[in-house]
């Protein structure tokens, strides 16, 4: 199988040097992120407006919006933070699962992980290009774009909880046998 060579590659130095480029690009992406849709003003937080799975509630809010440019901005520094956490899930998934057996379930489990987790940016960065488009034209966009934003926006938030659970549970699991 094809990924099973990410068992090996890349490097275990490589992998930690993706891991601090995460971490760095997770505090520069964040605040001017946050930064730029706070001065937008748009008047619902990220999480309501992607799981709308409405048009007419985004013209809605965009309509409420003053500054729609700074909320755009921020939708542009959000895939900074797409690529920092895609490297992040990647990077530490397969650290862990190196911490295992190559044959064994949490090895195998941790390389299809670091590809959930790279998918989950991925589907991040497909919901962004669905905001910008109706970002462009805020009252009247097709409403089947709201909706496909949104199921993208669904899907990379299963992909996203199954990472961070995984790594949770494959990293607390790999500490208890290291002790024993």
């Amino acid at each position: 199988m094809i990924l099973e060579r990410l068992y090996l590659w890349p490097l275990k130095k490589i992998l930690k040097i993706l891991l601090i480029l995460a971490i760095i690009g997770f505090i520069i992406a964040i605040p001017l992120m946050m930064y730029f849709y706070m001065i937008s003003g748009f008047p619902v937080d990220f999480t309501t407006s992607q799981l709308s799975f409405s048009g007419q509630k985004l013209k809605d809010w965009y309509s409420a919006t003053p500054d729609l440019r700074s909320y755009s901005i921020a939708q542009i520094f959000d895939y900074g933070f797409m690529v920092s956490y895609g490297l992040l899930a990647f990077s530490l998934a397969l650290l862990i699962s190196r911490k295992y057996e190559e044959s064994s379930k949490w090895a195998k489990s941790g390389i299809i992980i670091a590809m959930i987790g790279i998918s989950g940016a991925v589907l991040d960065a497909l919901e962004n290009m669905m905001i910008l488009l109706t970002v462009a034209n805020p009252t009247d966009f097709p409403d089947a774009i709201a909706i496909i934003h949104s199921f993208l926006a669904l899907f990379k938030f299963i992909c996203l909880i199954i990472a961070i659970c995984w790594a949770i549970i494959a990293g607390i699991n790999s500490f208890i046998k290291k002790k024993e």
